[in-house]
């Protein structure tokens, strides 16, 4: 191969410890994940416009307090904050499945998106950075039909509105 210049391809191009046929983001370097779909990823990165994120944000039920398992996903999100000055407006999404009144599930996904902006703040990020909005059931992203599709559906997101050069 002239590309390669007769050396032999790199196995592990994000040098993780995972071989790219093994890693599912093999440019961006993660941990081992017995997920397929999340093997060798960061638990947050910028994707385009988004920080995605591999595991959800957990809260009590019917209720936007944020459980402690969720302080790993969001400390993930503060560093990918604290390592991008660039990002200067990070919106943060709260959505819900269907269960329940459509008004209830609106304030609740809006409680719940200012509640991470909240962990956010007092975890070091300038506020003036961060806005939340909540949109209850509005934008699902899978099935609202099966227990699976409806946890999905229950989600925080984590988009950039502004960024300098991008």
């Amino acid at each position: 191969d002239p590309k390669t210049n007769g050396c032999p391809p790199d196995l592990d191009r994000d040098k993780d410890g995972i071989p790219n046929d093994q890693d599912a983001c093999p440019d961006t370097p993660g941990p081992r994940n017995p997920d397929p779909k999340k093997n060798g990823c960061p638990a947050a990165a910028i994707v385009g416009k988004q920080i995605v994120i591999l595991e959800q944000v957990k809260f009590a039920t019917g209720s936007a307090k944020i459980l402690p398992a969720s302080d790993n996903i969001l400390n993930a999100v503060l560093a990918v904050l604290k390592d991008h000055s660039e990002i200067k407006r990070l919106r943060v999404e709260g959505h819900t499945d269907n269960v329940g009144a459509a008004a209830m599930n609106k304030d609740l996904s809006g409680r719940r998106a200012a509640s991470v902006v909240g962990w956010l703040v007092k975890h070091g990020v300038d506020a003036a950075r961060l806005a939340s909005e909540g949109f209850g059931m509005e934008r699902p992203i899978d099935t609202n039909e099966t227990p699976e599709g409806r946890q999905n559906n229950r989600r925080v997101e984590f988009h950039i509105d502004d960024s300098a050069g991008k």
